[in-house]
């Protein structure tokens, strides 16, 4: 089947840079160029725009380019073409943001022949044939060991699975994860062996390292025996794998580990929802706020993605919803009722609470949480990759 032409934007603020660039791209191949000229006050690229095209080329300058590039931020992941950005050299915050932003490439003026076709190449290549609806991301992660969050992304995944959308259940906690568990299954061949072969990796070969739970439900976890850490996975390999799940399913839930590296910091870049799970404590509301200070300002991901979900709630804690939501303002807060027994014998029974107990308290609330999320349909545009930027800045502390 022939693919389409590809449609490219090109925005910007210097009328000329971008007649110069339109002339380059249409030059390539049988590309559809068209041009914004930002003025008037504009700082979105994609203001306006009703179809998203298949790449955004943004040519930004010495001003404004913050404001341009939180816009392409605050928009979910899922309403962002490929990105790249064109702009000044040796400004490492502006790269950085652009990296934020889902920026596949950096380049500085002047841009040659070689660095247009190389873009063209890796879009052309990484376009679907046959484009389908990307997957809506939700990244799980405690604020505090032994929160509830494997919990929470186990039932919350089953839910999604059971209400028909095809989903994915990832457990990134490659030495201890658990979600295996939750299940009742044992993985022959998981999450380590995928993202070994992430480079070759598709929608087919990608069963052989799934596991499915009646409900439909697919799990990728590491197998017993796997003896590799978090750290020592490629942030590209994870990019990877992340593009593969995001065109094989409707939704994609991860269950991180509590350490924030390269590989768990592109999950919680891409995703569209972030769920940090506390509990009513003075220390867990000193490390949900640590963890969203690094989500917000070191990792500038929009606190519109973030939504605390407050588990084993009692009304009569010390710690309130005033409390929290006091410490962490602007974050959607969520509660979820202590119901230990029933939480130890879905794990223990491997069953999901939804199998077990339908009509429990804490069971209504995970659904009511799923329902949440389901709320905005996600986009039809594919899910992006970051590329090589993440490697060419200074490393996260």
């Amino acid at each position: 089947m022939m693919r389409k032409r590809l449609k490219i934007l090109l925005a910007g603020r210097g009328q000329e840079e971008l007649k110069a660039l339109e002339a380059l791209l249409c030059s390539q191949g049988d590309i559809e160029v068209s041009s914004r000229l930002m003025v008037n006050g504009s700082v979105d690229p994609l203001e306006e725009v009703s179809s998203l095209p298949d790449a955004l080329v943004l040519l930004v300058g010495e001003s404004q380019w913050e404001a341009e590039l939180t816009a392409l931020c605050e928009r979910p992941a899922s309403e962002r073409p490929p990105l790249m950005v064109v702009g000044p050299k040796g400004n490492v915050e502006l790269i950085r943001l652009a990296m934020r932003a889902g920026a596949r490439d950096f380049f500085s003026p002047p841009i040659d022949d070689s660095e247009i076709i190389q873009f063209l190449h890796e879009l052309t290549r990484d376009r679907p044939v046959e484009p389908g609806r990307a997957a809506r991301t939700t990244a799980v992660i405690n604020a505090k060991g032994g929160s509830g969050a494997s919990l929470v992304a186990a039932n919350l995944a089953h839910r999604l699975a059971h209400n028909g959308h095809n989903t994915v259940l990832v457990d990134m906690d490659i030495q201890f994860g658990s979600l295996p568990l939750y299940f009742n299954v044992v993985p022959e061949h998981g999450l380590v062996r995928a993202l070994e072969s992430a480079d070759s990796l598709d929608v087919l070969a990608l069963e052989a390292y799934l596991q499915r739970h009646v409900s439909g439900l697919a799990l990728l976890a590491s197998s017993p025996g796997d003896n590799l850490g978090l750290g020592e996975v490629p942030e590209s390999k994870v990019e990877q794998l992340l593009q593969v799940l995001g065109s094989a399913n409707e939704e994609v839930v991860v269950d991180l580990p509590r350490w924030l590296n390269g590989a768990t910091a592109c999950v919680l870049e891409r995703a569209d929802n972030i769920l940090i799970v506390m509990q009513q404590s003075v220390a867990h509301l000193h490390d949900a706020q640590r963890l969203r200070d690094i989500i917000v300002h070191e990792l500038m991901i929009p606190a519109s993605r973030i939504s605390v979900v407050v588990n084993r709630f009692e009304k009569r804690s010390d710690i309130g919803l005033g409390a929290i939501g006091d410490a962490l303002p602007g974050l959607t807060l969520r509660t979820l009722p202590n119901d230990f027994k029933r939480a130890s014998q879905s794990i223990n029974m491997g069953s999901p609470l939804r199998d077990l107990a339908p009509k429990a308290p804490l069971t209504r609330q995970l659904k009511a949480l799923a329902e949440a999320l389901e709320a905005p349909s996600p986009s039809a545009e594919p899910v992006r990759k970051r590329s090589f930027l993440g490697w060419a800045l200074p490393a996260r502390h």
